[in-house]
């Protein structure tokens, strides 16, 4: 919940197309037909939510449904992140539901897991990670590997700028990946959790990191324009 029209104005002016990386953008929902039509930014930007509705439509006053997304033009919606299932008590049931609704309108699904700092320190956080992943085990089977992505965002590492350490972040996607099958070969794994420029090149070069899931570096042009540079040159 950041952001202004002037915000706005100043990432389509500032942000930078840089070869062979995507950019992804994900304003609060009332920027969002902004920035979608936004001519500069449709030549390199894909535009998407923070958060869709589970269902299609209904008496859900102040929420807002994958259809209407996918209707004004965005292409994917954040589903799951850890600020959601804190404080909004957004369980796997709620999460599974909200990806099957993007994927029947083609929303890409940018489904976020990860673990607690108590569960980390505890040794559970691989189990923790794993069961927030099986609704998309058996999914995975059925559809294409591009038509959802995951972001691991390690709780304790959000807003806090304690970065996970590139090796525990590695090991962790690498783990994803294992638990998904011949599917999680494919499937782009993002990493989530204070990545700013001087932690970004570290990551990048882990072998199981596929880009980022970037929170407050993203507003600030310049540093989110440094990180994807560091993206576009690994």
């Amino acid at each position: 919940m950041n952001g202004s029209r002037k915000l706005c104005a100043t990432l389509s002016e500032q942000l930078q197309e840089f070869p062979n990386t995507e950019v992804w953008l994900a304003p609060p929902f009332v920027y969002l037909l902004e920035l979608v039509k936004d001519k500069r930014l449709q030549a390199f930007a894909s535009i998407g939510a923070q958060n869709v509705h589970e269902d299609i439509l209904g008496a859900y006053t102040g929420e807002v449904s994958a259809t209407m997304i996918a209707d004004i033009g965005a292409t994917f919606a954040i589903i799951g992140h850890s600020e959601r299932r804190i404080m909004n008590l957004e369980n796997d049931t709620i999460i599974e539901r909200k990806v099957k609704s993007c994927m029947d309108v083609n929303l890409v699904p940018l489904m976020c897991v990860g673990e607690s700092l108590e569960q980390r320190q505890e040794g559970k956080a691989h189990t923790v990670v794993h069961a927030q992943l099986d609704s998309l085990r058996s999914r995975l089977e059925t559809v294409e590997s591009d038509t959802l992505v995951v972001a691991y965002e390690p709780i304790w590492a959000i807003g806090t700028g304690i970065s996970s350490s590139p090796s525990d972040a590695d090991e962790m996607h690498g783990s994803i990946r294992t638990y998904l099958g011949s599917a999680g070969a494919e499937l782009r794994i993002l990493y989530g959790g204070s990545v700013n420029p001087s932690n970004a090149q570290e990551l990048i070069n882990q072998p199981n990191i596929d880009g980022f899931l970037v929170g407050g570096a993203s507003l600030d042009p310049t540093s989110f324009n440094t990180i994807c540079q560091i993206v576009s040159e690994h």
